[in-house]
């Protein structure tokens, strides 16, 4: 899975996958037992730059989603993860559903392990951090208080690492 989030950059230090104040997905793959990869597009002063991507480019299946960024953000992230397969380690990302301020997009990939999910808060997810190999094998969020577009926000302590 390749996903692209557009937002705004700052330093939000997570293991691998971190980006700032994220208001737009635009792509991820995925194959068939589970989310390949992740990659983040995020606005640096007014430039939007891409981050690395991180996983493996093994997905079959590319998509996209592109968010109205300031006026739809991302608002929360769940999923599955589990074993690659029946009996094999290790634990992996096999699916994942993103909420905005505007609707849901997924699931994208089978829906079957272990469930978990970000906070649901009045906030939106404004940094991404996680691990990877070839798979994504780990995923969390920073959030942060979101009064709807166009008001002003204040950071809150919010994190969730799946």
């Amino acid at each position: 899975m390749m996903m692209m989030m557009r937002g705004n950059d700052a330093n939000c230090n997570g293991c691998e996958i971190h980006g700032q104040n994220l208001g737009g997905l635009d792509s991820f793959d995925k194959s068939s037992r589970g989310i390949c990869s992740v990659q983040i597009e995020y606005d640096r002063n007014g430039q939007f730059i891409w981050s690395v991507k991180h996983g493996s480019n093994g997905g079959t299946t590319p998509h996209r989603i592109k968010l109205e960024y300031p006026h739809e953000v991302l608002t929360c992230i769940s999923g599955y993860y589990g074993c690659i397969s029946k009996n094999e380690r290790p634990q992996i990302i096999k699916s994942l559903t993103f909420y905005t301020s505007r609707g849901k997009y997924g699931p994208f990939g089978e829906e079957v392990g272990t469930f978990f999910t970000s906070t649901t808060t009045e906030g939106k997810v404004v940094c991404l951090h996680g691990r990877s190999s070839f798979y994504l094998d780990a995923f969390g969020v920073h959030m942060q208080h979101w009064l709807g577009s166009g008001q002003k926000t204040s950071k809150i302590s919010l994190f969730k690492k799946f």
